[in-house]
């Protein structure tokens, strides 16, 4: 017995003891420096998700004179996205691959009287016909309308105006009644930009949704945001658990020396790299 001892003694002061407290002490911060982390990676998520929620569509016009959109995204797994926003995760879930962020637009396209003249284009592609008689007091008045933003954004409109004319077989008294207006064509094209950026610093740091455009008539009505965090994976049971080959430095009490032992054991991750 007291062989024994001395010899456990003798190793509890031998450098492979030493090396092995060390390296031991070593993976122990790493777990609990990791275990902050994440600890500090859910708070901001939480905090910005908490945000989001509370958060309305802002536009505004930037520094180039386009309209932008935007409003607060979530970051989260699908599993907590059903319970922040489910119409969110309903799209999520219509994907076939694996989904790595989501963006779901809403808008429309709304101008006024005024709006419309500052960019009406008086040499339409295609110009009107003359009117085409449908009979003695009924005639068909093609039109077409062009509003051009820019190289990318631009409105067609052609249509057919429907009028006719009423009064006594005299003539002395004419009046021209609007039957109908049809459109026939349009041709919109809308150059749109959007994606999701991080705004802010510290705790003010936000992820954002956004949309851009420089076609005068946009109107965000909906906006909301998704990106999966990659810090946190669906995972299994016993997370961060796995079985694999070991390799340990000992002690052989029997040839009284150091050792590496080689085996096969249960380890868990307390960091990846």
């Amino acid at each position: 017995m007291k062989n024994i001892l001395e010899k456990i003694w003798k190793f509890v002061n031998s450098r492979v003891f030493g090396y092995a407290v060390v390296f031991l002490t070593i993976i122990i911060l790493l777990g609990m420096c990791n275990r902050n982390s994440n600890l500090k990676d859910d708070i901001d998520r939480q905090q910005n998700n908490i945000a989001v929620m509370n958060d309305t569509i802002t536009t505004i016009k930037t520094k180039n004179g386009e309209l932008q959109s935007s409003i607060g995204a979530y970051v989260a797994n699908e599993k907590e996205l059903k319970k922040l926003n489910s119409k969110l995760a309903d799209e999520v879930s219509k994907q076939i691959g694996k989904v790595s962020s989501l963006n779901r637009i809403v808008f429309g396209l709304k101008q006024d009287v005024d709006e419309l003249q500052k960019w009406k284009d008086e040499h339409p592609v295609n110009p009107p016909k003359p009117p085409t008689p449908v009979n003695d007091s009924t005639w068909d008045v093609p039109w077409t309308a062009r509003y051009v933003y820019d190289t990318t954004n631009f409105d067609e409109y052609g249509g057919t105006t429907q009028i006719g004319l009423r009064g006594p077989l005299d003539l002395s008294k004419i009046s021209v009644i609007h039957n109908e207006t049809n459109l026939n064509y349009r041709n919109s094209q809308i150059g749109l930009v959007w994606g999701q950026e991080w705004v802010g610093k510290g705790r003010n740091k936000q992820l954002k949704v956004f949309a851009r455009t420089n076609h005068p008539a946009f109107k965000s009505k909906l906006m909301d945001g998704y990106y999966v965090d990659p810090t946190k994976d669906e995972g299994h049971w016993l997370k961060g658990f796995g079985i694999g080959p070991n390799f340990t430095l000992g002690y052989d009490f029997l040839h009284n020396q150091p050792a590496v032992i080689v085996g096969v054991g249960i380890h868990y991750n307390f960091y990846k790299f």
